[in-house]
């Protein structure tokens, strides 16, 4: 139950109990694929990592561009960059006098434009006016309280801007902004807001599968940027990661200059393709060092895309592995490999160690 850009692990786990919709699209973006392109999360750039104090990250949003990110943490609620982490706001508001401390952040979305941001807490007859929250990106100030008494918990903007959903109390409220008044009431979010790109399959996807579970991600409005926000085994303090996605084409071909093709195997038609993938081309005995990732994606012509990477190889030129099985679909419901090609990461050179290439490693 992944938000298009705002994703919180405890909600999966219906911590709210009663479920309003979920995988939303914050601002009502339906990601298109970019031209003929889609995003390989299996070859994505790690672009930036800062460190942030507290135990946790509880909201991540990214605006529009993918440039900024919002990550709200114990109650505290920021902008940075996204490619330096660099703090451009320090936003104030979600705290409860009452108890003198701050409250959780559990909704966040950037408007189309990205000039505006709106948070939501959750505190049913506590801090009222800070349930539902507008700010000014410009200036980081606060433009308008909209919401109170009940709490909140979802949000999105329309896709025009002007007005603002979230799930308070009861039901689902449309908001405004221009007076902050309620004008629409619903049981659940307007379809156009939902089912946007799944961001805990694209993490699933990250060559780092080291770097422990999620507590939020946030997708950009083209699906080619994630946030990340954990707290890795071997790190004292919460992480931000900022990744960008490959540009594969979006009919899953594999160009010559992307993968070398290689000669198929002699394999029968399979009802796993994952399965056929991992016998001819995973691990062939367990090591503490190396690490097998898998994926499987259909594409909209009904064949089968499965990316296998192995990396940290033991191996003194070749660091990583990666390939690309395309599947068609065969007789009796089973999948024919048609297709397969290969990268590799060089320790030493002709690349850089986290480039892929075809070329022969050094």
């Amino acid at each position: 139950m992944a938000h298009r850009n705002s994703y919180d692990a405890r909600t999966r786990a219906g911590v709210w109990g009663r479920a309003f919709v979920l995988g939303l699209v914050a601002g009502g973006w339906l990601v298109p694929a970019m031209g003929n392109t889609t995003p390989d999360w299996t070859g994505a750039e790690l672009l930036h990592e800062f460190e942030l104090e507290g135990e946790s990250v509880e909201r991540l949003a990214l605006s529009p561009d993918g440039d900024r990110v919002a990550i709200a943490a114990h109650g505290n609620l920021e902008i940075r960059e996204a490619s330096t982490g660099e703090l451009v706001h320090q936003l104030e508001g979600h705290h409860s006098p009452e108890v003198d401390r701050p409250l959780p952040v559990t909704g966040l979305a950037f408007s189309p434009d990205g000039g505006s941001l709106v948070s939501a807490s959750w505190n049913p007859g506590v801090a009222a006016d800070a349930s539902l929250m507008l700010w000014d990106l410009a200036t980081g100030k606060l433009r308008r309280a909209l919401a109170g008494g009940q709490g909140c918990r979802e949000v999105a903007f329309s896709d025009d801007g002007a007005s603002v959903w979230a799930a308070c109390g009861a039901d689902v409220q449309r908001y405004v902004l221009e007076t902050g008044l309620v004008v629409e009431r619903a049981e659940s979010f307007p379809a156009e807001l939902q089912h946007g790109p799944d961001a805990e399959t694209a993490a699933d996807a990250l060559p780092m599968p080291r770097q422990g579970p999620a507590h939020a991600l946030a997708l950009s409005q083209d699906g080619m940027r994630l946030a990340w926000a954990g707290k890795p085994p071997t790190f004292p303090a919460p992480l931000v990661r900022v990744w960008q996605a490959e540009a594969s084409p979006a009919d899953g071909a594999l160009p010559a200059n992307d993968y070398q093709l290689i000669e198929l195997p002699e394999v029968e038609a399979t009802d796993d393709p994952v399965a056929l993938a991992r016998s001819h081309y995973g691990m062939r005995e367990f090591n503490p060092v190396t690490v097998e990732t898998v994926t499987q994606r259909m594409r909209q012509d009904g064949d089968i895309l499965v990316t296998l990477s192995l990396e940290g190889l033991k191996d003194d030129s070749v660091r990583a592995i990666r390939y690309r099985l395309l599947f068609s679909p065969a007789a009796d419901g089973r999948w024919q490999l048609g297709e397969v090609g290969r990268q590799q990461q060089c320790r030493r050179g002709p690349t850089e160690p986290d480039t892929w290439t075809t070329a022969l490693c050094h």
